[in-house]
């Protein structure tokens, strides 16, 4: 069996997190019908549900951090051009430019999204020039 990328576990998690979601607005729902007993297992069973997807967005974020590890070079290397770059560019847009394109790596990283890492590297790659 093949290994789960990052964003395959990200999603498990939040499949896991609507089917408890899900849940939740069934017991809810269904509050006035159901027996002391039936109610707590089904919040019970609601708190399971979420604890695993909890614990597959933590599993997503090392196995993100483990793709992102290789990228490491490539931002030192981005890191250098980009210090290189603006200690001698004249044009306002292109540093701003440059700026977005480093706040929108940070938020792919922090958001645990590979996808968007390497759509946020190439695009910095492209504005700087390397």
């Amino acid at each position: 069996m093949e290994k789960l990328t990052a964003e395959q576990v990200n999603d498990l998690a939040n499949h896991f997190l609507a089917m408890a979601e899900d849940l939740e607005s069934y017991r809810e729902k269904n509050f006035a019908t159901l027996s002391d007993k039936q109610n707590k297992q089904i919040k019970e069973l609601h708190q399971l549900i979420l604890k695993f997807s909890d614990d597959f967005y933590t599993l997503s974020a090392f196995l993100a951090f483990d793709e992102v590890q290789s990228s490491l070079s490539l931002i030192e290397e981005l890191k250098i051009k980009m210090k290189i770059t603006l200690q001698t560019l004249q044009d306002i847009q292109k540093a701003i430019n440059i700026a977005g394109s480093v706040v929108t790596l940070g938020n792919a990283i922090v958001n645990i999204d590979p996808k968007a890492i390497a759509e946020a590297l190439n695009c910095l790659q492209n504005v700087i020039g390397l």
